[in-house]
């Protein structure tokens, strides 16, 4: 009773902080992020949408001339149907817009938690609610997600809802919210491919079917130009130097930063080994989606989660505030520690140390962590999902490992 009694005081502590220093002043700013989005929404609700958003030039003037000159943003790599997330938001003006879309933030976050507490978790469930709702108050992604008037905590209730979905066999409300998932922010496409190794093929099917109804239902908004434009900045960005940069917090950039040289986005990384950036990158992704698959063997839900943490591991790019999506399987492990089916102490601190690197509010952009070794701190986001997606691999690690004992 007092373990518990101690849990809901810092739970209300904490609830106090992120209202007033998090929710408060962030309904409040105007930022990029946020306003790309409201400006390529406002575009498509007064039909003048199409493939010059992904025209900085032009695109900057609009966010420029909706945000009272405070905010020029890009549209960048996201996908035309983006812009249908903030569409209802578009009817309001900006600074409304932004007060709703923050309280929204916050109740998908509470929102996300709990369904994955009311679906994994064990009695008594209030406490475990809580106990994790504080950690993603605490959790930087998160608020760095809510600061900007991101769109990743939306995702992040979207990918709750499918893991929810998935271990309940639901698969009419797994393949929406999969579906919602992939056309606003291309995320989740690892999915597919395991759901069909695992036979789960009333979920893939509406998962695709929704996929291809929306699609075809929204050409008359999104024709094939657009989506032609699209494909074009996907390939530049995907080739663009600029990757290298520490404010992706993506396994690529940390290679790219310190194995490729560029005089003006890398001009000092440890040795100058293109090839050896490339080929680590691509043989680190294969290694880890082969044990995804592998692991659906033991644990079909394990599999699942670790290729929604897969995703933001090796995202081509991924700031910051992509990795709220790692509290999902932070929370699956987290209740798994809870239930007692944890077994390992190394799992256990690596889960305990990757938590302490993502509420600790590092300042990734330092100029002290841009050259050299120094470049290596730069990147504690990469090294906590990391962490998490080896702790999920470790029951298949263990007995991998035992069975080359045994050869």
């Amino acid at each position: 009773m007092k373990k518990s009694f101690g849990i809901y005081i810092i739970f209300i502590l904490i609830t106090v902080w992120f209202v007033g220093q998090v929710l408060y002043p962030s309904s409040r700013n105007l930022t990029h992020g946020f306003g790309a989005y409201y400006s390529a929404a406002r575009l498509l609700r007064t039909g003048q949408l199409s493939g010059s958003i992904y025209d900085p030039a032009y695109f900057r003037t609009i966010t420029l001339e909706d945000s009272h000159q405070q905010v020029d943003d890009i549209y960048n790599a996201n996908p035309p149907t983006t812009s249908l997330m903030f569409w209802p938001l578009s009817f309001f003006s900006i600074e409304v817009a932004r007060v709703i879309w923050i309280v929204a933030n916050a109740l998908m976050l509470w929102g996300g938690i709990a369904f994955l507490v009311w679906t994994f978790g064990d009695r008594p469930i209030p406490v475990t609610y809580f106990a994790l709702l504080s950690l993603g108050m605490l959790f930087q992604p998160a608020i760095q997600n809510i600061r900007l008037g991101q769109a990743y905590l939306f995702i992040f209730l979207l990918l709750a809802i499918t893991t929810v979905a998935f271990e309940r066999r639901e698969a009419k409300w797994g393949g929406l919210s999969l579906a919602m998932a992939l056309l606003l922010k291309t995320v989740g496409w690892a999915i597919l491919p395991l759901l069909g190794w695992q036979r789960r093929w009333r979920y893939l099917a509406w998962t695709l079917g929704i996929t291809g109804i929306i699609l075809l239902l929204t050409l008359p908004l999104f024709p094939l130009s657009i989506w032609q434009a699209y494909l074009r900045l996907l390939a530049e960005v995907n080739q663009s130097p600029q990757v290298c940069v520490t404010a992706y917090q993506t396994t690529r950039s940390l290679l790219c930063h310190t194995l490729v040289f560029h005089k003006t986005w890398n001009p000092s990384p440890l040795i100058h080994l293109p090839w050896l950036a490339r080929w680590l990158y691509l043989v680190l992704a294969l290694i880890t989606l082969i044990l995804s698959f592998h692991l659906s063997r033991q644990n079909q839900t394990a599999a699942f989660i670790s290729l929604i943490a897969w995703g933001v591991v090796f995202g081509p790019l991924g700031e910051q505030y992509h990795h709220s999506l790692m509290l999902i399987p932070i929370a699956w492990l987290i209740l798994r520690w809870h239930a007692g089916k944890l077994p390992g102490r190394t799992e256990k601190w690596g889960i305990g140390i990757a938590i302490l690197l993502y509420i600790y509010p590092f300042h990734i952009g330092h100029p002290q962590f841009q050259d050299g070794w120094w470049a290596l701190l730069a990147y504690p986001r990469v090294y906590s999902a990391w962490l998490i997606l080896l702790a999920i691999y470790s029951p298949l690690l263990q007995h991998l490992y035992a069975r080359l004992l045994h050869r």
